[in-house]
C-alpha cells in the first residue's frame, strides 16, 4: 500500500526493498482501471537509506547510513 503525500505524489516500499516514488496524472483519474503515471522512479534500498541518512539531522555518516538501512529492512542487520 502506497503512502499518499499530497498532490497525487505517492511513496511505496516494494517487495525487494526498493522504494517507488510516483505521481499520478490527474488528467487520467477515473478513466477506467489503468492508472497513468507522469513520473515513476524506483530507488534501490541502499540508495534510499543514503537519502534518508543525508537528510537526517546528523547528516550521512557510516553510522546514520547503517541505522537508516537497518530501519528500512525492519531492524535486521544487513551486510
Amino acid at each position: 500500500m502506497a503512502f499518499h503525500w499530497r498532490d497525487n505524489w505517492y511513496f511505496e516500499r516494494l517487495d525487494d526493498g526498493s522504494v517507488r516514488i510516483y505521481h499520478k496524472d490527474p488528467a487520467t483519474e477515473g478513466e477506467g482501471e489503468v492508472v497513468e503515471y507522469d513520473v515513476c522512479i524506483d530507488i534501490d534500498p541502499d540508495s534510499w537509506a543514503s537519502i534518508i541518512a543525508s537528510v537526517s539531522a546528523q547528516g550521512e555518516t557510516a553510522e546514520s547510513f547503517q541505522e537508516a538501512r537497518n530501519l528500512h529492512h525492519k531492524g535486521k542487520t544487513v551486510f
